[in-house]
């Protein structure tokens, strides 16, 4: 076995331990069984243990995933959390500025009809 799959191997078995998970893909692997008489066939438990072992990677792949993505997140919300809150809420409203704009496009709607029709009574207010 290289040395990146051992690597692996114990990354995934600290993993698993500390998600209280007590098999991993290499346990697995290394489970001997008694044979007995009338007992299963060994290549079939083999081929099934396989299959098993492969489903763990799997599970380990998005475990690691999971909690890699988890902690991008975490650290987004940490950096969201400690930026400097802006001047202004553009959230809330205030009263006194939204009656300074209001008055404003209303004076500019008044500029605008002298401009289009300077006939005082075309524009009844």
């Amino acid at each position: 076995m290289d040395e990146y799959m051992k690597r692996r191997l114990e990354k995934q078995k600290q993993l698993f331990k500390q998600l209280g998970i007590q098999l991993d893909a290499l346990s697995i692997h290394q489970k001997q069984f008694k044979t007995k008489m009338r007992g299963y066939d060994p290549d079939e438990v083999d081929a099934f243990l396989d299959e098993i072992i492969k489903d763990y990677e799997r599970f380990y792949a998005n475990i690691a995933d999971l909690m890699d993505k988890w902690q991008e997140q975490q650290t987004v919300i940490k950096e969201l959390k400690s930026a400097p809150k802006p001047a202004h809420d553009y959230n809330t409203i205030d009263r006194r500025q939204l009656e300074e704009v209001v008055t404003q496009m209303e004076n500019s709607l008044r500029l605008l009809k002298v401009r289009l029709r300077p006939e005082n009574d075309f524009f009844p207010e």
